[in-house]
């Protein structure tokens, strides 16, 4: 025994040796290692339940419009009114990031994307006894909103925890579920109602729903190299305890008649320490029996019990050495929201430290440091609020550009209405949303095949999108036949899918990786809004003025001036990239005591900040 003792002491001195040397190396590096996505493996069925979870939610918002003819044939109100209905379910499902963020702070992606399902399949299931639009907008748009959020955020931050090399390809295929389901759903919510009524309709949407039970269970919580460090730790010093505890129980007496109390009060004192026991099996047979003394008329009584009772007393721990982790916030994370493959992260935006000790991009370094405890209330909530960023004028821009181009939730809501009210058939008006669908996912893909292979900038896609967004829906109202709608609406689909998918990419490329979680979380709060106002503000216009035309203007313009508040970005760019060449040489020129190479460095610092 004492020779299997003297090995596990040599072991541990050889690890505690290793892990000394290793703490040696670089924070930097211990945070890439550690939090190292597998890039594969259980991954892909990640990928798989966040295609399904965007091919639901995506689906079920999109072809609204659809359900919308409906509605308002049954309730028999406006279309300001009845619009409210599907903008508040696609506006809360973005405006409670935070919430969703505090969520993740005290629980697991798995969790919450569970509670998600069940909340918005509730609400679907109320739905189908409303008797008036208003019970619909709580029970359909706000109970249903909520349980989208806590769904659609999980869903689209859990492919990054598991793909960093593969992330551009992982996320394209999760993201696509959204164009697929869009095209899958109008068709399916077109045959329901005929078939059912629209409540028939939505409780087996709400049916639907709880496949997404199944979808959050393939979320499995991803351990980081730190926690299973810990564990394998604690596993070993048990084993060690365990020989430790068998050696002395050999080497000492079975007889405890002559010893007195004090000496089982010890023992017990050892028993309820921090070591511990899975199982009882090897003890039995190696531990000789304890005995307690139990005090009789003065006189101490031995009566036999056994040390190590029960597995329940085994594995007690007193409060000193219990042991609880927190769940890991993936918001914690720069990437966490990024779509594209990090290798493609401009480098102008890497830290100047990690270039220079690694040679690699510092964006690489993933942060996962938990919420400080003294951060802001808004920071609790989502860990992601930075007002600071609204000195910065590209993300005003920025700001600006995304929330003007919601307005194609003013397009894809009241598009088939518009198209039965200039002589299309109904069942024909369906299939246009569905034809924006597949358009959608041929945008995407062919975005990140452009910015991926040709290197073309995002930003410049971002402006040709939105001007083509901006002319198709001017050109909406005056299309009269089936065709001309048809191709405008899959020119509109592309250029609405440039517009999602590259919004993460366009953000990193304009403000830095840093700066990503907390402008992207502000920017998706104002679109929440926007896309809660948007139908309702267009359907006032048509129920003020009779006519498709102005709400279609309206949309048109909105998508107009996105695109040019995303050129101003690109001219921004140019100008001061012209200026920082000139201070380049000038520096060059002028620094006498300062290296050319940190002459330079200091100006691409000083424009970062620009």
């Amino acid at each position: 025994m004492n020779d299997i003792l003297k090995f596990i002491e040599m072991e541990k001195n050889q690890k505690n040796s290793q892990n000394s040397s290793e703490t040696e190396s670089t924070h930097s590096a211990e945070q890439t290692t550690e939090n190292e996505a597998p890039d594969g493996g259980w991954g892909w069925l990640v990928c798989l339940g966040s295609f399904v979870i965007n091919f639901i939610l995506d689906g079920t918002m999109f072809s609204f419009g659809v359900m919308l003819l409906t509605l308002l044939e049954y309730f028999g109100e406006s279309k300001a009114k009845t619009s409210w209905i599907g903008s508040v379910l696609l506006g809360l499902s973005m405006i409670l990031g935070p919430f969703v963020g505090w969520l993740l702070d005290r629980f697991t992606i798995r969790q919450v994307t569970l509670c998600g399902a069940f909340v918005a399949t509730l609400g679907f299931v109320i739905s189908t006894f409303a008797q008036s639009v208003e019970v619909l907008i709580i029970t359909y748009g706000v109970i249903g909103g909520i349980g989208f959020c806590m769904m659609f955020i999980p869903g689209i931050i859990v492919v990054g925890l598991y793909f960093s090399r593969k992330r551009a390809l992982a996320t394209g295929i999760a993201m696509s579920g959204s164009g697929v389901g869009t095209f899958v759903y109008a068709y399916l919510c077109e045959a329901l109602l005929s078939e059912f009524s629209w409540r028939g309709t939505i409780l087996i949407m709400a049916g639907i729903l709880l496949n997404c039970v199944v979808c959050a269970a393939l979320f499995r919580p991803l351990s980081t190299e730190a926690e299973k460090r810990k564990r394998r730790k604690r596993k070993e010093s048990k084993m060690y305890d365990c020989v430790k505890c068998m050696d002395s129980a050999e080497s000492s007496s079975t007889d405890l008649s002559t010893k007195s109390k004090d000496v089982y009060l010890d023992i017990d004192v050892r028993r309820n320490g921090p070591s511990l026991f899975n199982s009882t099996s090897a003890l039995e047979s190696k531990t000789p029996a304890r005995y307690s003394f139990i005090e009789n008329s003065g006189t101490a009584v031995r009566q036999a019990k056994r040390l190590y009772s029960s597995a329940h007393a085994l594995n007690r721990l007193d409060t000193i050495h219990r042991h609880t982790y927190k769940p890991f916030n993936p918001l914690a994370r720069r990437d966490i929201f990024y779509s594209g493959s990090i290798r493609n992260i401009p480098k102008s935006f890497t830290s100047s430290e990690t270039s220079r000790s690694t040679g690699e991009l510092s964006e690489f370094e993933i942060d996962v440091k938990e919420i400080e405890t003294h951060c802001s209330c808004f920071q609790k909530l989502g860990g992601t609020v930075d007002f600071t960023l609204f000195k910065n004028s590209k993300f005003t821009l920025l700001l600006l550009c995304m929330v003007l181009w919601t307005a194609h939730s003013i397009t894809l809501t009241f598009l088939p209405d518009m198209a039965v009210a200039n002589g299309i058939p109904r069942d024909q008006s369906a299939s246009i949303i569905s034809i924006c669908g597949v358009s959608n996912t041929v945008g995407r893909i062919l975005a990140g095949f452009l910015t991926d292979t040709f290197h073309v900038s995002s930003t410049l896609i971002y402006v040709v999108a939105l001007a083509m967004a901006a002319a198709t829906n001017f050109l909406f109202p005056w299309c009269y036949n089936y065709t001309t709608i048809a191709l405008c609406s899959g020119v509109f689909g592309l250029c609405m899918a440039s517009a999602v998918c590259l919004r993460t990419i366009v953000i990193v490329e304009q403000l830095g990786l840093k700066r990503l979680t907390s402008a992207f979380s502000m920017i998706a709060f104002f679109q929440g809004i926007a896309f809660i106002l948007n139908p309702p503000i267009a359907g006032f216009l048509y129920d003020y003025m009779k006519s498709y035309v102005y709400p279609f203007i309206l949309s048109g313009s909105m998508y107009a001036f996105a695109a040019l508040a995303c050129a101003a970005i690109l001219m921004k760019n140019c100008v001061s990239s012209k200026d920082t060449s000139k201070d380049n040489i000038s520096i060059v020129v002028e620094s006498e005591g300062t290296s050319t190479d940190e002459s330079l460095l200091n100006v691409y610092d000083d424009s970062e900040m620009l």
